[in-house]
């Protein structure tokens, strides 16, 4: 490599205790170098980067760009987990001087600092790589925290790649050229900053269609009735205990000891399903403005996909109100999930997980139920294929209104495999927030990220990015001049049974349109037919998504068929 100066892509790599694997067999720790170099040599190779240098197990590299040297770094690592071989990696851009096949410079002391944080199955980047490839739907980037190296200014921030089969380290076990202990957080005077950098993070991931948005009972509230201000609000928790108590206060000699056994109490004698429902339903008349707002910019960011753990249908009744197209659907415990179309963020879909109001006997209302949810849900009942899977794929989930405190949230995070996700964000919804031995528990197991913003305050600033980036769902506001204009918008949407069936009905209250009937027929079979492979899992997803994008270009040359023949 000639002598030289200039910006580069640094990354480090070295066999995480190779000190320990030579004094404990020598023959094979050489050969566990070997098998490396010969790695590293072939990776190199196939992603043009260059090997500057060799430190006995370790090694420093060089590359052109910071996507290159990512993707070069992490099929590296990949391999190296799949021989047992247990290598750290760390990048860095950075000033750096190539002289006399060695490399000098601050951006080299900086790679060298962050791979020594890692452990074996990492690979490790500073905040100005995960920048330059943050939009690279390839990598998933997980924030380990802030670090102040030894010899460096100021404290970085560390990110890890955390794609399946990477390791994320925890804070706990990041040991490496430090000044001080680990930060994982910013100082408080930065923490107005620190927040809006993880608003953005959820911005990012919304733009991706990597994004799910998970309601708990928190999120749901109406005006205190004897409240002194309009802002004064009863959140479903409140609502619940408050009715258990006036229960309890009533039954005295048939009270259990805790409060969540009376509401079984209350529930399971006669009649007491439908005044419990009663007494906990929140209705869209219910609210006030604050909690219209809140729905109402809920309605407008993009998610795709709305989990909710309320059993009633207000999240729906107010998409409805806000003239935003989207399609509802329920879990049931009992029976085979509903299949579902394939929802986006121009047709949403809100699927309430505790069931719906709509068939009772759904409802997961009591300590029994919660009983067969999770066994239902764990077991031949699960969830819809196409909620999995994009549960699954999505890389950052945010939970709203959820009290951590609860004994079974543990169980309904692991049922969504939080675990498995490269982070997710809550907001501690009670006054004094969520308990601090708890909290800790599911920022180190669950990677969940705790953003100290009230409900409002979090929905409206994350509503607020959403409008800078000119990215807010917007309700029908077009004066459509026919009802084949509205057919032509829905089969854009993916409600291709919703055209099917008003094409079925208009061609038959018409009486004159064999041709069309029969043609209506093969795209109603075709229909079915698709469904049934998804049921099934007869075709891919990218097969089964060709095939009704396909079906959707026929119907909307139909529906231009259909206007000619029968006029509106």
């Amino acid at each position: 490599m000639l002598d030289s100066r200039k910006l580069a892509i640094i990354a480090f790599a070295d066999i995480a205790g190779y000190s320990a694997m030579m004094q404990a067999d020598e023959e094979h720790a050489l050969a566990v170098l070997d098998r490396f170099r010969q790695i590293l040599e072939e990776e190199m190779r196939l992603h043009e980067g260059d090997i500057v240098q060799y430190y006995g197990d370790g090694c420093l590299l060089s590359f052109d760009s910071a996507f290159a040297g990512l993707r070069a770094s992490s099929a590296l690592q990949l391999q190296c987990i799949q021989h047992k071989i247990p290598v750290r990696v760390g990048i860095h851009l950075g000033d750096v001087v190539f002289k006399n096949n060695s490399a000098f410079g601050d951006g080299v002391n900086i790679a060298s600092r962050i791979e020594s944080l890692g452990i074996p199955g990492t690979v490790l980047v500073s905040k100005i790589i995960r920048d330059q490839v943050k939009n690279k739907a390839e990598f998933s980037l997980t924030s380990v925290g802030y670090y102040h190296f030894k010899n460096i200014a100021e404290p970085m921030e560390v990110f890890a790649v955390s794609n399946p089969g990477f390791t994320v380290p925890r804070p706990e076990q990041m040991q490496g050229k430090l000044e001080g202990p680990p930060a994982p957080q910013p100082a408080p005077a930065d923490q107005h900053e620190w927040e809006r950098f993880q608003m953005l993070e959820i911005l990012d991931a919304l733009q991706e269609q990597k994004c799910v948005l998970i309601l708990g009972n928190y999120a749901f509230s109406k005006p205190a009735a004897d409240a002194d201000s309009p802002e004064q609000e009863l959140f479903l928790p409140e609502l619940l205990m408050r009715e258990q108590h006036k229960w309890v206060e009533k039954h005295p000699a048939d009270s259990p000891s805790d409060f969540y056994t009376s509401a079984q109490a209350l529930i399971d004698q006669a009649g007491g399903q439908r005044m419990f429902m009663e007494l906990t339903r929140i209705r869209k008349s219910d609210l006030g403005q604050k909690q219209l707002d809140r729905f109402k910019k809920i309605s407008e960011i993009p998610f795709d996909l709305i989990l909710s753990t309320y059993p009633f249908d207000l999240v729906h009744d107010v998409f409805e109100a806000n003239q935003i197209h989207h399609q509802y659907g329920f879990y049931n415990y009992q029976q085979d999930s509903t299949p579902l179309e394939p929802f986006s963020e121009a047709y949403p879909l809100i699927y309430n997980l505790f069931g719906s109001e709509r068939h009772k006997e759904s409802m997961v209302l009591s300590l029994d139920r919660l009983y067969q949810f999770i066994f239902g849900i764990l077991g031949v009942h699960q969830l819809p294929k196409l909620i999995q899977d994009k549960v699954q794929q999505a890389s950052h989930l945010v939970f709203l209104g959820f009290s951590f405190d609860d004994w079974h949230m543990k169980l309904l995070l692991r049922v969504l495999k939080v675990h498995e996700k490269e982070i997710s964000y809550a907001h501690p919804p009670g006054p004094h927030g969520i308990d601090r031995q708890n909290r800790k528990f599911f920022e180190s197991n669950f990677k969940v990220t705790f953003l100290d913003k009230r409900i409002d305050e979090f929905v409206s600033g994350l509503h607020g990015l959403c409008a800078e980036s000119r990215f807010l769902r917007k309700g029908l506001t077009v004066a459509f001049t026919s009802e084949y204009d509205q057919l032509q918008l829905m089969t854009e949407q993916h409600r291709l049974e919703e055209v099917l069936e008003q094409l079925d009905e208009l061609i038959i209250q018409d009486g004159k349109q064999g041709g069309l009937l029969k043609e209506l027929g093969a795209y109603q079979q075709e229909f079915h037919q698709i469904k049934e492979w998804e049921n099934y899992n007869v075709l891919s997803k990218q097969e089964l998504e060709k095939k009704l994008r396909s079906l959707k270009n026929k119907l909307a040359l139909f529906i231009d068929r259909v206007a000619e023949s029968i006029p509106a």
